[in-house]
């Protein structure tokens, strides 16, 4: 785990001006923490950080979680990650930003106002990311077309997107038309903005 509590500062790389709260700590579970001497899996070692950053945490710290969730059943673990979050939310930190590649903690903005989503937008042409943060959309997954870009056989791509099915395929097209719709807004606005100062 990681523990920042003492005084350190970073740039606010942001393009506007932003406020940004002050954090008393910054808390981290990031990375493989399994331990074969301590006889703990990934997701074992994952859970022993959260649980110790849920005991030291405040409600001035700020917590950060990489693929909260991950490393057991997907249902299971979805499931422990949107309780997780939840209970951060309601009494535990003053922020906390997690990753995750589970579709149904993406919902948790939909029921809880307390949550926001969004994401790295990603090129798919030059398969990586683009390091725009894009607020409001839920990350989706490429791996299907990443794979089938990095050439795995035609026959496994072909059954994965069989496998995957038609409404994850629906939303991931939604995901990718809110996206497109994004990035379109906000080069108008640049447009806009620029004719404004002329």
């Amino acid at each position: 785990m990681l523990r920042t509590c003492h005084g350190a500062g970073l740039y606010v790389l942001a393009s506007e001006s932003v406020q940004i709260p002050w954090f008393d700590c910054v808390f981290a579970d990031i990375g493989d923490e399994q331990s074969l001497s301590q006889s703990l899996s990934t997701f074992s070692g994952h859970l022993k950080q959260i649980s110790n950053i849920k005991l030291q945490s405040t409600r001035q710290s700020l917590v950060l979680l990489d693929e909260v969730g991950a490393g057991t059943n997907p249902l299971e673990g979805a499931a422990l990650g949107m309780s997780l979050l939840e209970s951060f939310a309601q009494d535990g930190c003053l922020l906390t930003i997690a990753t995750t590649h589970h579709g149904e903690l993406k919902t948790l903005k939909y029921s809880n106002e307390a949550f926001e989503n969004a994401c790295m937008e990603f090129d798919e042409v030059n398969l990586k990311p683009t390091y725009k943060v894009l607020w409001g959309i839920p990350g989706r997954s490429n791996a299907i077309n990443i794979a089938e870009r990095l050439r795995l056989p035609s026959v496994v791509i072909d059954t994965a997107r069989k496998l995957y099915g038609s409404s994850s395929a629906e939303i991931d097209e939604v995901i990718t038309d809110m996206e497109k719709l994004k990035q379109d807004y906000h080069k108008r606005l640049t447009e806009a903005q620029y004719y404004l100062i002329f």
